[in-house]
Parts: structure tokens; C-alpha cells; sequence
């Protein structure tokens, strides 16, 4: 009879503990945090001998692993039932980030930061379905071990606030200056009171002897990688807090050294390490550190700007190049037939394929008889020199008639009238597209010109093309200017600055 009733017994918890679970199952997330985890978790810390007098911390984990990178809905469950619990008489809950610095509570220095026994953890994992499971359990820190008897968990579908707040990463400011939350270089001020705070603790439970530090060398050891000058200055002053060191004047009466140094692990991270040295190597007094991580973002200073160059070309005194303008053609054929007004075979000396209804021409006269080149130097793309349709690789030359004056088409479709101005040099780096008319009097000058603009890359059509640039195009210019100085007085050139419309 006593086996049917254990029987029974055995049954009815089975059964209680299924009903328990499938409770939690059917409440939402907010209703089991508050009805069921926080009085369970608040019962368990204030029963349980191990826990009396512990120091606890709050911390989200993942895999059992406490976590500094975390998201916004485990890290609000954590808060809200950590908060629940600040108040109860028994439970003693170690700094939180919220308060001023680690080291002030109430008035007094609190040491018990990272003096820390157990782990209150809270692990979110999600299922294939989307429904989230939420565990609470106690971990023994030293022996790092599960506390016996301590959990809780809730398995369920979440709301759409809940659900956004899941996919929201976030850092717990509990671990940071840790490696995986390193503070910003923007917050020097948090990282100085947080290793002042530790190097202040250690001070105060050090009992080798006091340690004098010279306050000339707070002053002088400054680290420029966290670009700022008085890092250990603001060190030194949150030490100043803990009485637990003193500064001297003078080096002479100090027995020990402050020293600051960042470290870099790795592109943007760093560990910046405070320490106190004795001066004296065979004192009995230990040397004391600190250290925290903190990001400092790569600095790219800008090149020095080597001036513009603009390569002097010789002109001839009386510039037989009188004119050089842009001008509409209104019979867009012009633009790609030979049969127009302008007698394209003589007057428009090449044909591009336009989308639009615009077309225009570099028009150029002369007083004499002269070959005439055309190039542009595209913007952020170089320079080249211009071809007609048959795309030849030879050097496109014109004729210009004395007096007269020729048309040819530009690779542009549309181009207001306001657009263009005169340019009067050759750039490197041009802020506007460039075309330039280069023209020789002389037979021999207008083969020594050819031969040269023939090393530049051709253009043929409306599109863009790869031209010549940076060290390649000085030396190109350089070679130029001392063609045209050669032949002076038999070659002239022009130039215009119009807006870039593709």
C-alpha cells in the first residue's frame, strides 16, 4: 500500500511540475518576469546560506560564457530584474555602471567591483520556429560550477517590440574597458576613473609600505597615441580620491613612478596599462598595474598638396590662334553626317552618336594656314586626344584655312551657353573638363606634334575614355613645352573649361 501511495506522490509532482511548466509556456514574457522570475529568483538569494553576504552581478551569457556584446531585449530583462531586487535586505549586488564611478557609492570607496562571487545569468536562445527560450540560472564563480536548485525558464513566442529589440546589438557596460566593450576614445574621462579606481583598490589592500609618486612624473609621461595630452594627470586626480598614494614635488623624494602606455592588439583596439614602479628594484614594495581596453580610431592625415603645376607653353607674340569658342549646331546632323551646312568634309571634321538633340562644336580660326590637333582632358579620367569616326590610330589632323574657321564636334549632349570659359594653362588635375586646339604654321612642327600627341589615347566616340595622368602626364607636358619652345613662333595653342554633362 505505502508503494501505490508513493506511487501516487511521484505522480502528482510529475504532474504539478508539467502544469508549472506549461504555465510559463503560455504566459507571455513580461507576465513570467514579473509573477514568476523576479519572486523566484528573490526567494532563492534570500534563503540560500551560500548566498548570504555573496556579491553578485547580473550578466547576460551565451554558451554559459558571461557576454560584454549582447542585444537590447536580453540586456533590458537583465536590468529589470536586477533592479527588482536593489532593495531587498540580504542581497548584496556588485557595481553597476549606472552609478557615477566604480568607486564612489553612498560617499565611500567601494572596492567590490570586480570582488565578484556568483553570476545571476540570463541566456536567450532561439528555435527554428522563432519562439524564444529564456533561462535563469546561479553561477559559482570560483568553482565554476551551476548552483544546485537555482532556475528558471520560459519558452514562448515573443511580440514585435520584443522581437525588434532581439535583433538590436548591445553592449553591457558592466565589462566595459574589457576587450569585447573597450571604451572610446571620446571617453577618457571613464577610462581614467576606472583604472584610478583599480589601481586605488589595489593600493588600499597592499600593506608593503606608501608609495610616494612625483607628481612631475604624471606630468611628463604622456601617451600620444590616445591623442591627449594629460592622460595620467586625469589618473592622478581620481587616484587622489583613494588617499591611498602619495605626490611629491620633487622626483628626488618620490619612491616610485607612474607610467602610462597604450599598446595596440590590433587595427583600432588598444590596452592602455597604468603603472606604479618603485624606484628603489630591490624594494620590497611591488610594482602595481592596471589596464583597460579602449578603441582608437586610425588617424589619416592628409598629404601635403604639392601645388598645382601649370606647364609653361610658349606662344607665338602675335598668336596666329585668334579665336576659340563653343557653339551650337542646330542641325544636329552635323553631329553625325557629312552632309550638312557646315560641309562637314571641310568645317565639321567628325561625327560622335548622340542620345540627345543637342549637339556642339569647338570652333577655332586662324590667320594663317595651319595643321590643327584637338585633345581634352577628361574630368578624373585624363587626357586624350580626339579622332573622327574611323577611330584611326594615327593622330587626327585638320586643316585651317587663313581666316576661316573650322567646327569640331564635342563629345557632350547637352551644354549650356553659360558653361565654358577660357582656360589660359595646362593642368595636372583640372577641376573642369579641358579641351585644348594645338596648331602648327610649320610643316616639320606639325610632324614633331603629331608624333608627340599620338602617345596620348584616342577618343572616338561620346564615352569615356582611360587617358593619361598623374607622373605620365607631367612628363608628357614637360616634353611638350619643350616641342612648342623649339618650334616658337610656329605653334599656337587654346584652351576651354566647360562643365562635364554626360
Amino acid at each position: 500500500m505505502s508503494s501505490v501511495k508513493q506511487s501516487l506522490v511521484f505522480a502528482f509532482v510529475i504532474f504539478a511540475a508539467s502544469q508549472g511548466n506549461a504555465a510559463s509556456r503560455q504566459v507571455d514574457l513580461d507576465t513570467w518576469l514579473s509573477r514568476d522570475l523576479m519572486p523566484y529568483v528573490s526567494q532563492q538569494l534570500t534563503t540560500q546560506p551560500r548566498f548570504r553576504n555573496e556579491l553578485l552581478r547580473f550578466v547576460v551569457m551565451t554558451d554559459e560564457n558571461p557576454q560584454s556584446a549582447s542585444n537590447k531585449l536580453a540586456l533590458a530583462l537583465r536590468d529589470r530584474l536586477r533592479n527588482s531586487l536593489a532593495d531587498v535586505p540580504g542581497i548584496r549586488i556588485a557595481w553597476q555602471p549606472e552609478q557615477s564611478t566604480p568607486g564612489n557609492v553612498n560617499g565611500s570607496i567601494d572596492c567590490t567591483k570586480d570582488d565578484v562571487h556568483y553570476y545571476i545569468g540570463i541566456e536567450l536562445t532561439e528555435d527554428r520556429a522563432g519562439s524564444l527560450r529564456v533561462e535563469v540560472r546561479a553561477l559559482d564563480i570560483e568553482d565554476r560550477t551551476w548552483v544546485a536548485g537555482f532556475s528558471r525558464s520560459w519558452h514562448g513566442p515573443l511580440s514585435t517590440p520584443q522581437r525588434r529589440l532581439l535583433r538590436q546589438p548591445e553592449t553591457d557596460l558592466s565589462f566595459r574597458g574589457r576587450r569585447g566593450a573597450p571604451y572610446e576614445q571620446s571617453q577618457t574621462d571613464l577610462l581614467a576613473a576606472d583604472l584610478a579606481h583599480d589601481l586605488g583598490c589595489t593600493l588600499l589592500r597592499q600593506t608593503a609600505g606608501e608609495y610616494v609618486v612625483s607628481a612631475a612624473d604624471a606630468e611628463t609621461n604622456k601617451d600620444p597615441m590616445l591623442g591627449t595630452t594629460g592622460m595620467l594627470e586625469l589618473i592622478s586626480n581620481n587616484l587622489a580620491d583613494y588617499r591611498a598614494v602619495q605626490y611629491s614635488t620633487t622626483a628626488a623624494n618620490a619612491n616610485a613612478v607612474l607610467e602610462g602606455k597604450a599598446h595596440q592588439i590590433d587595427d583600432e583596439l588598444f590596452q592602455y596599462w597604468i603603472t606604479i614602479t618603485p624606484v628603489d628594484a630591490d624594494s620590497d614594495m611591488p610594482t602595481l598595474s592596471s589596464n583597460a581596453y579602449i578603441r582608437i580610431p586610425e588617424k589619416f592625415s592628409a598629404a601635403a598638396l604639392e601645388p598645382e603645376v601649370r606647364i609653361s607653353m610658349a606662344k607665338a607674340d602675335a598668336g596666329f590662334l585668334d579665336t576659340l569658342q563653343i557653339v551650337e549646331l542646330r542641325n544636329v546632323r552635323s553631329c553625325a553626317s557629312g552632309n550638312n551646312r557646315y560641309r562637314a568634309s571641310r568645317e565639321t571634321s567628325s561625327s560622335y552618336s548622340f542620345a540627345g538633340d543637342d549637339c556642339y562644336a569647338l570652333e577655332v580660326g586662324s590667320t594663317a594656314d595651319a595643321v590643327v590637333f584637338f585633345l581634352n582632358h577628361q574630368l578624373n579620367h585624363g587626357l586624350v586626344r580626339l579622332t573622327d569616326a574611323t577611330c584611326s590610330q594615327r593622330t587626327s589632323a585638320k586643316i585651317a584655312r587663313t581666316n576661316k574657321q573650322i567646327r569640331f564636334p564635342l563629345p557632350l549632349e547637352s551644354l549650356p551657353s553659360s558653361s565654358w570659359a577660357v582656360a589660359d594653362s595646362w593642368q595636372l588635375h583640372p577641376d573642369r573638363e579641358t579641351y585644348y586646339v594645338v596648331a602648327a604654321t610649320d610643316t616639320k612642327a606639325a610632324r614633331a606634334l603629331a608624333q608627340h600627341i599620338e602617345r596620348l589615347p584616342k577618343r572616338c566616340s561620346a564615352s569615356v575614355r582611360s587617358g593619361l595622368e598623374g607622373v605620365e602626364l607631367r612628363r608628357w607636358l614637360e616634353e611638350l613645352a619643350l616641342v612648342t619652345e623649339h618650334w616658337e613662333g610656329a605653334i599656337d595653342w587654346r584652351s576651354i573649361r566647360v562643365k562635364s554633362i554626360y
